[in-house]
Formats: structure tokens, sequence, C-alpha cells
């Protein structure tokens, strides 16, 4: 097995510990997390002009934020809810369009956005 192999396998089961024993609300804040990782890391790829990783990267990030849309109670999350779900398509289209227009300030712009909920998410009890 190769190193790169073993990291990867590693690293899965690592993210499979963490998902068994957190939170639903610590499970939320590493989707930040990990979104937040993925936006920087779409940045960067996009300064060093590697589209394949940045295009990676931005369609990772995509999913978190429609899995985090998706995850929503409705019904019991009333105006809060609706505005979580507002704020997670506005940014889902955004991030939609900066894939396609490889615009560096967009994303800068929208990992701010995803920074902020995910400061504001971690003050969740």
């Amino acid at each position: 097995m190769s190193r790169k192999s073993a990291l990867a396998q590693y690293s899965s089961i690592d993210v499979e510990a963490k998902a068994a024993s957190e939170s639903p609300t610590q499970l939320i804040s590493l989707l930040f997390d990990k979104a937040c990782v993925l936006l920087r890391q779409g940045s960067e790829s996009l300064n060093r002009e590697d589209f394949e990783a940045f295009d990676k990267s931005t369609t990772h990030a995509l999913q978190i934020v429609i899995a985090l849309r998706g995850v929503l109670d409705m019904e019991k999350g009333g105006e809060v809810a609706k505005s979580l779900y507002d704020t997670y398509t506005s940014i889902a289209a955004s991030l939609f369009k900066t894939k396609s227009t490889k615009d560096a300030d967009s994303l800068g712009k929208l990992y701010l956005a995803m920074s902020e909920l995910r400061e504001a998410w971690q003050q969740v009890p």
C-alpha cells in the first residue's frame, strides 16, 4: 500500500470515528470547517492556475453547502431555518457561478461568508 493511499484510508477512518462520537451541533460545525478549508484550497488552486484542483475543492464545498441546506428542519426551525435556507441557497448559487467564472474575488467573499456562518454556529450550545 502506498503512503498516499494509507494516509487517505487513515483519514477516512478518522472522519468516521469523529462522526460517530460527535453531537449533531458538532457535526454541523465540522462541515463548516471543511467547507472553509475547501474554499481556501480552491482559492490557492486558482492562484496556481491548477483548475482541476480548483474544480474538485469548490465542487466538494458546494456539496457541503447543499447538504447543510438539506438538513434544515423547516417545520421546527421557523424563521431561522428559512433565513438559513435562503443564505445557503445564495451561497450555493454564487459558488456555482464562481466555479465557471473562476473569479478569485467572489471566491474570497464566499470564504468570508462561510467563515462568519461557521463562527456563528460555534456559538450554538
